[in-house]
């Protein structure tokens, strides 16, 4: 079944982010399976920091930085609610000239279109992308 998934298919992305577009009660989910799928498919360019008790069996996540060539996107807990906020930096040259914040469906959209680009290139993304997809 792996073999059926069409990395090349743009409806296989949509699928994907739809998957991934649920309730905005339920952000920590949707930031939890991000990253997931990112840890999976592109480990070097994302960073997670975690947070929770030393003894906890939680450790929600409380900032995630997903480094792409000319934008880097930063999802970060809120600290006076349980939602998540986004933001949108310009690289270039390694310095973050602009930051914009954006919200939190429209980053992940942007996220997956990163990805799909990224993946029609490394093939081992594509891999571990289709491990993600299929389950």
């Amino acid at each position: 079944m792996e073999d059926d998934l069409d990395l090349d298919d743009p409806l296989m992305f949509q699928t994907l982010a739809a998957s991934l577009q649920i309730n905005q009660r339920e952000s920590k989910t949707l930031v939890e399976s991000l990253a997931t799928m990112l840890q999976t498919s592109m480990p070097d360019r994302v960073t997670i920091t975690r947070g929770g008790w030393f003894l906890s069996k939680e450790k929600p996540i409380e900032d995630m930085l997903i480094k792409f060539d000319e934008t880097h996107y930063q999802i970060t807990k809120s600290k006076s609610s349980s939602n998540y906020e986004a933001r949108a930096l310009k690289i270039v040259r390694g310095i973050a000239l602009k930051s914009n914040e954006i919200d939190l469906e429209v980053c992940i959209k942007k996220i997956i279109e990163e990805v799909s680009s990224m993946s029609k290139k490394n093939t081992q993304m594509q891999d571990a992308l289709r491990k993600f997809i299929s389950g």
